[in-house]
């Protein structure tokens, strides 16, 4: 604007009073309002559309790394399945009846958080009192005291590392195993559904260019295989503890873009943290992994995961057209109003009236179909 002023009288042979005039005109037209307004603005809509479908996101810079996800790493219960499991066998060994081996068990569970408890209590159909001595192990299972004995309820590794002969047969399915005083009981079979919106989910990120979908359980291989097979999933590992889930997570990671790890329990906050993004499920969830997670879907359906790339990538579609838009209508004023083309008038539409328009642009967000 001051090269304008100065040299106008001496390129064009003007006036100054011109010069000062096409000056200020360029002032105004260079204006930055409608460019720094037009990101944080699209990030805003990104976010509140997002926030409508139920995926609350802690961050615009997590609503912008979602559309460079190409790994995307799922727990399997409460993530891809319901995690409301029912018990469909109870197996005792000779001598127990079946009646007693849930007998125990629903005891020693009637205190633990996790699902496969939940469901062992809700199985059996008696009273229960809560039990004072309980230790819960992650990714193992628990150890309670009941009627002044030692009862072990979790997976056969968990019963044989506290020295329980837990036998040779083959787990097919979730499998848990009871002991007491250092005897196996027997062992119950449980199962669960997957949810509705898994093959969905699985099939959409599929077509978003995601290279790598990968599910990690702490169930046995034949659960977690059975599973992997019904949605399609690229690996299965099976049988791990959270440390081992963080390890995979770690190794994972893709050269080019960003790994995205999507679970719901306590087991899967390391590996929530760890992950480039965490998506935690806040229908049932815990609250440490909430907490740990940079996205939090609160209808724990495994589709938002989709939908939210798909908002991520529509979101810098539009905050791309802004800056196009706005510094094209701009460069374009600026030249006309040196040219004298333009007057002050054009200089504002070019100011307030693009900023309205970026406005209006950016609230396309909401009109943005989420199928992928």
């Amino acid at each position: 604007a001051v090269l304008v002023f100065l040299l106008y009288p001496f390129v064009t042979g003007g006036s100054w009073t011109d010069g000062l005039f096409r000056a200020l005109v360029l002032l105004v037209i260079s204006c930055p309002c409608a460019l720094v307004l037009s990101i944080p603005l699209g990030f805003f809509a990104g976010i509140g559309r997002a926030a409508r479908q139920g995926i609350l996101l802690k961050g615009s810079n997590y609503l912008d790394a979602l559309r460079k996800v190409k790994t995307v790493v799922f727990d399997k219960t409460g993530t891809l399945t319901e995690g409301v499991f029912s018990v469909d066998e109870v197996l005792p060994r000779d001598g127990v009846t079946p009646e007693e081996l849930l007998y125990w068990a629903a005891y020693a569970e009637s205190s633990a958080s996790h699902p496969l408890g939940r469901s062992i209590v809700k199985a059996y159909e008696g009273s229960l009192f809560r039990v004072a001595e309980l230790v819960e192990v992650t990714g193992g299972g628990v150890s309670a005291r009941v009627e002044g004995k030692a009862v072990l309820v979790g997976k056969k590794a968990f019963l044989q590392e506290a020295g329980v002969e837990a036998g040779e047969e083959k787990d097919r399915g979730v499998t848990i195993y009871v002991a007491l005083d250092g005897v196996l009981l027997g062992r119950l079979r449980l199962s669960d559904r997957i949810k509705p919106g898994a093959e969905q989910a699985v099939r959409e990120l599929r077509g978003l260019g995601v290279s790598n979908l990968v599910m990690l359980t702490g169930d046995s291989s034949s659960a977690g295989a059975e599973v992997g097979r019904k949605l399609g999933l690229d690996e299965v590992f099976s049988g791990l503890m959270p440390a081992d889930k963080l390890e995979h997570v770690r190794r994972l990671k893709p050269e080019e873009g960003l790994l995205a790890f999507v679970g719901d329990g306590m087991n899967d906050a390391p590996s929530l943290a760890a992950a480039d993004i965490g998506i935690a499920m806040g229908g049932v969830g815990s609250d440490t992994a909430l907490q740990a997670a940079d996205v939090v879907v609160m209808k724990g359906d495994p589709v938002a995961v989709p939908q939210g790339m798909v908002l991520s990538r529509a979101t810098e579609r539009i905050i791309v057209q802004n800056i196009v838009l706005i510094l094209g209508v701009k460069l374009l004023v600026m030249v006309l109003g040196i040219l004298g083309l333009a007057g002050m008038w054009a200089a504002v539409m070019a100011d307030v009236g693009v900023c309205l328009l970026a406005v209006g642009n950016s609230m396309r967000i909401f009109r943005v179909k989420l199928d992928a």
